[in-house]
């Protein structure tokens, strides 16, 4: 009679709002899988042919992809005049941008909530009440002083500079890693600790590979972020232009018609297929377990 209860009670209960719901969600995931089959789509049209076929499939599959890799570039100022970085260029800037960008904004939340999570002492409570205080609070007019600080310890137009800009602890993902490692048994660091470990062994052996499926999940989410940024390599770095750069560039220049909808269509493939390799790549180790084995009793 038991496994039977059980199994009833595990049983999913389709009630009507639960339909409703489920009907919502289908709506929207088709909608956006068409409106990236359409971008696609588009993509490969001339200009002329999408003024007269905007949702049907390409008469004459034009490959605009070489033509925006070729033809399209950034104008940027120098002291010698103005010169023009290349697509392949802002690329590079971009990954080197995007990813020191997130592993510094999730190392340094991650470590952070290490401390205050594991170590019961008062500061850590200070940190964990300021990280939810700046949350709350909304930020307002503190560009100027920013570019001011970035200017003052040479940060400003520095790529390098943007990942000690963008390591802080301040944010959502403090609050993700703190509950993960709450959530960690204490014996693994006991059992460390009576085989002589340190903390810093304990950090760097023991916990941060328990917590390594949400740390890359963090990371990549970051990334996904920095990759479609356009706004801080605008202002903090004038001379190192990223992809989002030139594709917001991209929809006001009038060089080579790059501002048709179809050549933002291309650039907007180009900026996908990065983010949808590094999935396909990762996403095996995104969707594994939190913790692989454990402690017996």
């Amino acid at each position: 009679m038991s496994k039977k209860a059980n199994s009833s009670s595990t049983k999913t209960r389709f009630t009507p709002v639960t339909v409703v719901i489920l009907v919502l969600l289908a709506l929207y995931t088709a909608f956006l899988i068409w409106l990236l089959v359409w971008s696609l789509l588009t993509s490969f049209k001339s200009w002329e042919e999408f003024r007269l076929n905007v949702l049907g499939l390409p008469e004459k599959w034009v490959w605009n992809y070489s033509f925006v890799l070729g033809k399209y570039t950034v104008p940027v100022p120098s002291a010698s005049g103005v010169y023009n970085v290349p697509y392949g260029m802002m690329f590079l800037y971009s990954v080197l941008y995007a990813g020191g960008c997130a592993f510094t904004a999730t190392l340094v939340p991650c470590i952070t909530s290490y401390l205050c999570a594991r170590f019961p002492y008062k500061f850590g409570k200070v940190v964990y009440t300021v990280v939810i205080i700046a949350m709350i609070l909304p930020v307002v007019g503190n560009l100027p002083s920013e570019i001011l600080v970035a200017k003052t310890f040479g940060f400003f137009d520095q790529i390098w500079g943007l990942w000690l800009m963008k390591a802080n602890f301040l944010g959502m993902y403090f609050l993700v890693f703190y509950g993960v490692f709450k959530g960690l048994p204490k014996t693994y660091t006991e059992a460390a600790k009576i085989d002589g470990a340190g903390n810093l062994a304990i950090l760097f052996e023991i916990m941060l590979p328990l917590v390594k499926t949400t740390f890359f999940t963090v990371m990549l989410i970051n990334f996904i972020g920095f990759w479609n940024d356009y706004q801080t390599p605008l202002i903090y770095l004038p001379h190192y232009p990223t992809v989002a750069y030139g594709m917001q560039q991209m929809s006001v220049s009038t060089e080579y018609g790059m501002s048709t909808i179809p050549m933002r269509m291309t650039g907007a493939m180009l900026m996908f297929i990065p983010i949808f390799a590094v999935f396909l790549i990762f996403q095996n180790r995104l969707m594994a377990n939190l913790t692989m084995g454990g402690i017996k009793e």
